[in-house]
């Protein structure tokens, strides 16, 4: 039987990758694993797939491993040729003896034996993949991750919406109304620069009052986000919130945070934790760096929001 007729059985197409190959065996072996489905037909099928993942597996290992010809070997190679076909002549005399459903049970028999043992050879890989997240320098830097991010997290939102705002009159200092994109309500919007430094997009009628009335930003204690830009007219406050400013974006950016510890908390032998592990130990402290970075927030925490 050919190689392509081996992967047709595993029903996929031919190829080289180990992981593909094994999840398409793993897959066929337990929709007709004798225990799942006793038929006659399944466990002939049970059979086939056995002997198609083994001898794809082999076909692989062949194709990978550099042939040597040298005399010894093609000597070495035709005397196990000849002992195999011996040893296969014998099988065939003794088989011829038996009836067909008992060459049936002992296939299935060294076929069902051969699945539990990759079954335990694949849990011991598991489960030292597993110890190897969760034990050593890997763990604990995963978990100086988790804890800077979820407190970083719980940090944000009590400066948002339980620390005490503060007040600061101000004006913009730079504009650019070329430059437009729609925010809250559709409304365009334009980047602006404020005489302390801050940047914050406002809609431009905000800009437009600002040039004839007061201005005001309230900031939050700790990271000074801009939470809203005010102005005093005709008496009453109109204020708006910065689009795609930490305040209009909320709860997103503290959503994110959490995930390393999301992670934690499901920590287990399962998929999902070893893809959550992953891209909390390899994404997350970029995206931490990128946050710290703008708006020199790395500095309000240093300085415990002093600065």
């Amino acid at each position: 039987m050919s190689t392509r007729r081996y992967f047709q059985i595993l029903g996929i197409t031919p190829t080289k990758n180990l992981k593909v190959i094994k999840r398409a065996y793993r897959k066929m072996a337990m929709k007709y694993h004798p225990d799942r489905n006793p038929s006659a037909a399944a466990k002939d099928k049970f059979i086939a797939v056995n002997e198609a993942y083994e001898r794809i597996l082999l076909a692989i290992e062949r194709g990978e491993q550099p042939q040597r010809r040298t005399k010894q070997s093609t000597r070495s190679r035709t005397t196990q040729q000849q002992t195999t076909q011996r040893r296969h002549t014998q099988r065939t005399t003794t088989k011829s003896s038996r009836t067909a459903e008992e060459v049936r049970e002992e296939k299935m028999k060294q076929a069902r034996k051969r699945y539990e043992q990759r079954k335990r050879y694949e849990a011991a890989e598991n489960e030292r993949y597993y110890k190897s997240l969760t034990t050593g320098k890997l763990w604990r830097r995963f978990k100086i991750i988790m804890f800077t991010c979820t407190f970083l997290s719980l940090l944000i939102s009590m400066d948002l919406y339980l620390f005490p705002s503060h007040l600061m009159m101000n004006q913009i200092s730079k504009q650019n109304t070329q430059i437009g994109y729609s925010g809250a309500g559709n409304l365009p919007t334009s980047p602006v620069q404020f005489e302390n430094g801050q940047k914050a997009w406002i809609t431009i009628d905000f800009i437009d009052l600002s040039q004839k009335n007061y201005l005001y930003l309230e900031r939050s204690l700790f990271f000074k986000e801009i939470k809203s830009v005010k102005i005093w007219r005709n008496f009453e406050w109109r204020s708006y919130v910065p689009d795609y400013s930490l305040v209009s974006t909320y709860p997103l950016i503290p959503a994110i945070l959490m995930f390393p510890l999301i992670t934690f908390l499901i920590k287990g032998r399962t998929f999902t934790f070893s893809i959550f592990f992953q891209i909390s130990y390899k994404f997350m402290p970029f995206f931490l760096l990128g946050f710290l970075i703008s708006n020199d927030r790395w500095a309000h925490v240093i300085s415990l929001g002093i600065l």
